[in-house]
């Protein structure tokens, strides 16, 4: 099968260094026209930009908790057929450590940045979408959505959400050939996990290891090809077989 996204633009957010990065590389190896999004590490998102095969691609800068700066993301945008919402914060803590101010601090960072903040982007990409005929979205959300994170409820809850969303939106804007798919990995191969990934976590997948960001890429290119309409509101899990649903 042939992946092909000549004349396409993609939004990759959180795309300066892991999964990110991954899709990114990606969508430009299918000759999409990539923009490598990034709140803070400029530096990253230019290494991002540097791997990229081809060209017309380029980095651009929002801070996702705040709708001002996603309104104008899109706005200088114009045109836009595919956004990857890869973008997203996880804060772990023992519960019982916790005073209630810093609950409600984790809470409102996680669920903005994870939650909110694609919210957003998906109203103002989706009003392009629009115009110009159609798009797709693809949502990274996570197997903790489903299993539970008793170390980070705020990131299970933020990604439970992003499935709602999707689901929500899809059924919305499909008559606007609008379609939107959600990936939910397990533990992934970067450099933000690399510290507490070790052979237990490994030994929960039959593979005896964790995804790499490569294999998170390739479903998030797939899904965003053609032909794949009639699988818009799905949630596609990319986990080894380390959780299973039903």
């Amino acid at each position: 099968m042939t992946i092909d996204f000549t004349n396409k633009t993609i939004l990759v957010t959180g795309a300066s260094g892991g999964i990110g990065r991954a899709i990114a590389q990606a969508f430009a190896n299918a000759n999409g026209n990539v923009f490598v999004h990034y709140n803070s590490n400029r530096s990253g998102a230019e290494d991002t930009l540097a791997s990229l095969s081809g060209e017309g691609h380029a980095t651009i800068q929002a801070d996702l908790t705040d709708p001002n700066a996603i309104e104008s993301m899109i706005n200088d945008l114009n045109v836009i057929d595919v956004v990857v919402n890869n973008a997203a914060v996880v804060e772990q803590f023992d519960f019982d450590t916790l005073n209630f101010d810093q609950w409600q601090g984790i809470w409102d960072r996680t669920i903005h940045a994870n939650l909110v903040g694609p919210a957003h982007l998906m109203f103002c990409a989706a009003k392009v979408m629009q115009k110009n005929g159609g798009g797709k979205f693809v949502n990274i959300s996570s197997r903790g959505a489903f299993r539970g994170e008793p170390k980070a409820p705020a990131y299970g809850a933020s990604k439970a959400g992003l499935n709602a969303l999707g689901q929500s939106m899809a059924q919305a804007l499909a008559k606007d050939n609008i379609f939107v798919y959600t990936i939910a990995p397990g533990f992934v191969e970067t450099d933000r996990v690399a510290d507490i990934v070790n052979d237990e976590i490994k030994a929960q997948s039959p593979l005896n290891r964790v995804a790499k960001p490569e294999e998170v890429a390739r479903t998030a290119l797939w899904l965003a090809s053609d032909g794949n309409d009639f699988l818009t509101g799905s949630i596609v899990d990319v986990n080894g077989a380390s959780y299973l649903r039903s």
